[in-house]
């Protein structure tokens, strides 16, 4: 029963005020906002409304990122560098007030653990002083690599950042798992489509219990479609969005 505990924390959460002003978060750690890719949009076109949108919001900021997954994400840091360009060039002809960065998702197989034992390109994002590696994993079993991997990229002198943990059936069933992570030095990257129930009750209920528990560094939307923003912008009144704020992202330190 991992997850028995949550109606009392709800009820606490629920007590926060949603409707008193929070810092506003002005970077948006993981947008699926890059064209002409397997998993980004379908073109700049399409890259520069959802830019729109999101300063419309308030974003100053986007960390743009593809996954890089041996056999499936054929992305490349020399085809994501070369989309991220083109985009750049295209938004300031529309002069919307937003900075675009690259990053990539990597996803945990023994690939990346070829890539980070090399001397290869790795697509980070952060500030000089402190560089973060996202990553994700398969959704139903933790990977045998895990741990390696983890090492490997703090041997970089990388921070390891999980992106969207919420959504991993195998952290729904052992949510305590995260803590051992995060005394590992993993920092933990939750998708605000989560808080809204997308894709999941679960992915929302391990949302909250990771919010509660103090364990998110990072918040991101993960847009790649206009349909999700009504979602985003449901989960940015809600109370544990709040609450998360209140805790103290990482988000803007990235500005």
């Amino acid at each position: 029963m991992p997850f028995g505990f949550l109606t009392r924390s709800r009820r606490k959460a629920a007590r926060i005020d949603a409707s008193t002003p929070s810092a506003e978060l002005c970077v948006d750690v993981h947008a699926q906002l890059l064209p002409g890719n397997q998993d980004g949009t379908d073109s700049v076109e399409h890259s520069i409304s959802l830019l729109r949108e999101l300063s419309a919001l308030g974003f100053q900021k986007v960390i743009a990122t593809l996954h890089i997954m041996d056999g499936f994400y054929q992305n490349t840091s020399d085809s994501i560098y070369a989309a991220a360009s083109l985009l750049k060039y295209e938004l300031q002809k529309v002069k919307i007030n937003i900075e675009v960065e690259v990053a990539a998702e990597y996803f945990v197989d023994i690939n990346l653990l070829r890539i980070l034992y090399s001397n290869a390109d790795l697509l980070t994002f952060g500030q000089t002083t402190e560089r973060y590696l996202l990553f994700d994993t398969s959704l139903v079993k933790r990977p045998f690599e895990l741990d390696k991997v983890i090492t490997a990229i703090q041997q970089r002198n990388l921070v390891p950042v999980m992106a969207h943990p919420e959504q991993y059936i195998y952290l729904q069933k052992n949510p305590e798992t995260l803590r051992e992570l995060h005394y590992q030095g993993v920092r933990f990257q939750l998708n605000l489509l989560s808080l809204a129930g997308q894709p999941s009750r679960e992915a929302r209920k391990l949302a909250e219990w990771m919010i509660d528990q103090r364990l998110v560094s990072f918040v991101g939307t993960d847009i790649y479609h206009e349909t999700q923003l009504p979602a985003i912008k449901q989960a940015r009144k809600l109370p544990y969005y709040e609450k998360a704020v209140a805790n103290g992202l990482l988000n803007n330190s990235l500005l």
